[in-house]
């Protein structure tokens, strides 16, 4: 996803109350291609049902503790 995209999608789940996060970064995962990562509280479930409406895909990234947000 574009980087303006990451940042919506940040602001629309902090704002639905789906995340609360702790730290929230913005990374780059391909050139030009950016994930949303962030540690904080969630509900996997309610993430996962919004991800799928707008074709988006997740990595829980245990080493960092990161949920990391992308489009596959």
């Amino acid at each position: 996803m574009k980087r303006g995209e990451a940042v919506a999608l940040l602001k629309e789940l902090g704002g639905l109350g789906l995340i609360k996060p702790s730290l929230a970064l913005i990374e780059q995962r391909k050139p030009d291609d950016y994930q949303l990562c962030f540690k904080g509280d969630y509900d996997l479930n309610e993430i996962e049902s919004f991800l799928k409406k707008y074709n988006l895909s997740y990595e829980e990234d245990l080493t960092r503790g990161y949920l990391c947000i992308f489009k596959p």
